[in-house]
């Protein structure tokens, strides 16, 4: 009875025992479609036994690669192939999903041999990395992009063609200095794992085949032998599956409330190109990262964007003063800076708040925000205090030159008037600064401490000294502006309903975009196809 429940559930699980060499030997010499989905099928039910599975898909991937023309010129569009073909593209596409596995994390090796019935495969997945293509190594584990629920963002970008795309879970970078720029879910970049045959097959030896992993935001074609297909990709599937369960309201919260717990931080959300154009986005009060996921899911999905940009993000506790964090901003770019060398020149996007925070990085204030913070006891403070006090470090700097344009969306140049309603006072009193900032408050006049002019939520208020000498400290780049009107169509009497257009509006911005939305414009559709416009004139694409 034991035995005949154990077959019971053994089967119910869809696994059976392996196959004889003669059976599988008649299996695997067959010929044609059809044999090749029956293959596919059988290496399902063998999923326990590696090499058997492997050999089978194996098999069932090389039946369906002599459908395919391999022997030159380009297909431009998978659709316009015939019915065969696009057979063998899924028959090869499912291959490629069940053998990759055997190549991911603690399964990776850069070359396997799986043999069986006579048949024998030998698989490198150990190419050099280069950009637009990364072995398997680099990656914890997998889960095919067609298994992701649909979620989270506002489109779906997915393109047909060859390969199978991923939603992967990337290791750590190696280096100890790269780690600090790359959080612990790993980057949030595509993969299109490509399953290719190697050369004419010897009929006296191993068929040679290649995996490996495709960047479809590099990379667009792929080559079936000397034939140039389109690549498949689904670019949106990695950003859901690696942060649809980060509570964005709890974390944000606790930055405004607490902003002790956390630190700031410089997130790369793909390896470093130096090819690449870095764009840095920055979130603003109350806030985190993730707001940006619409954002950079269409972007990055652009066909003429792609390979031009990498994305960043930059984290901070929003409870912090403004002016600080703009000093951990400065310290996290300068980090940066001095571990890629080098570099294009990046984009800032900005909101809200974070517009501040990015325009105090393109900005030679001199002693202007010093003075306008201390007025009469400017000067004495400036002599007593040592040069790397943290008040002189966050209120003096200059303009960082690996930063070559700027866009805000919603900033408040000139605060905002809900920091001086009642309730707003009342909010900020529950502001709890972290000691390493309220430690250097300790020779700063009364008057500033009990006032908290340097504290975000009360910074922002419009008779913050701030902003009268950053309107008088000319910006370093080129800028643009991105501001919500509700769909009011009041403008210049317009407000996003948290910043007036007043204090919005730059008169040395190279554009400026009213958009029909409040001050989440961020991720209202044409502000996104502003932000692209933006993006193209600076890479110097035209449209």
């Amino acid at each position: 009875m034991a035995f005949l429940l154990a077959t019971c559930i053994v089967t119910s699980c869809g696994t059976i025992a392996p196959p004889s060499e003669e059976k599988s030997t008649t299996e695997l010499q067959g010929e044609g479609l059809q044999t090749a989905d029956h293959l596919m099928r059988r290496a399902r039910r063998f999923e326990s036994d590696e090499n058997i599975s492997a050999v089978y898909r194996m098999r069932a991937a090389e039946i369906a690669w002599a459908e395919l023309d391999t022997d030159g010129g380009s297909v431009r569009d998978v659709k316009s192939l015939g019915p065969d073909q696009k057979h063998a593209l899924r028959i090869i596409t499912a291959a490629t999903e069940g053998v990759a596995v055997n190549f991911i994390g603690e399964k990776y090796k850069p070359e396997k041999t799986y043999s069986h019935a006579g048949f024998t495969y030998r698989i490198n997945a150990g190419i050099a990395q280069k950009p637009g293509l990364y072995p398997l190594a680099g990656l914890e584990s997998a889960k095919p992009a067609r298994e992701v629920r649909h979620r989270l963002c506002t489109n779906w970008h997915t393109e047909e063609g060859v390969g199978a795309p991923c939603a992967p879970k990337w290791k750590r970078p190696t280096d100890a200095k790269m780690q600090r720029f790359v959080t612990s879910r790993g980057y949030l970049e595509p993969i299109t794992a490509v399953l290719t045959f190697d050369g004419v097959k010897n009929s006296k030896g191993p068929r040679h085949a290649s995996i490996t992993g495709y960047d479809p935001t590099y990379l667009s074609k792929v080559h079936l032998g000397k034939t140039e297909y389109p690549l498949a990709a689904d670019f949106t599937a990695p950003i859901v599956e690696q942060t649809h369960d980060i509570n964005e309201i709890t974390i944000a919260l606790s930055g405004l409330l607490h902003p002790g717990v956390l630190d700031s931080k410089l997130i790369l959300l793909e390896p470093y190109d130096p090819e690449r154009i870095p764009i840095l986005l920055v979130h603003g009060l109350n806030s985190h990262p993730r707001m940006w996921k619409d954002v950079i899911n269409d972007l990055r999905a652009d066909p003429k964007l792609r390979g031009r940009y990498q994305f960043m993000l930059f984290y901070y506790p929003t409870g912090w003063p403004i002016s600080y964090s703009s000093m951990r901003l400065r310290e996290e770019l300068d980090a940066l800076g001095q571990l890629v060398g080098n570099q294009k020149k990046m984009v800032l996007v900005g909101h809200s708040m974070g517009g501040l925070l990015s325009r105090m990085q393109v900005i030679n204030p001199g002693r202007k925000i010093w003075n306008a913070q201390f007025g009469e006891d400017a000067d004495k403070l400036y002599a007593k205090l040592p040069a790397d006090n943290l008040v002189k470090r966050t209120l003096t700097f200059s303009a960082d030159p690996d930063i070559g344009r700027e866009v805000y969306i919603c900033t408040p140049h000139r605060g905002s008037g809900l920091a001086d309603k009642s309730f707003t006072t009342y909010f900020v009193r529950l502001l709890k600064l972290p000691s390493t900032i309220t430690s250097a408050f300790i020779d700063l006049p009364g008057n500033l401490i009990e006032h908290g002019r340097l504290t975000s939520v009360a910074g922002l208020s419009p008779s913050n000294p701030l902003f009268k000498a950053l309107d008088e400290i000319p910006i370093q780049v080129p800028h643009h502006s991105i501001i919500g009107d509700r769909g009011r169509g009041d403008t210049p009497d317009s407000s996003d309903g948290v910043v007036r257009y007043s204090s919005s509006h730059l008169a040395s911005a190279e554009s400026e975009l009213i958009v029909p939305a409040g001050h989440g414009a961020f991720k209202d559709p044409q502000a996104i196809k502003e932000l692209r416009r933006i993006l193209l004139l600076n890479a110097g694409i035209k449209d």
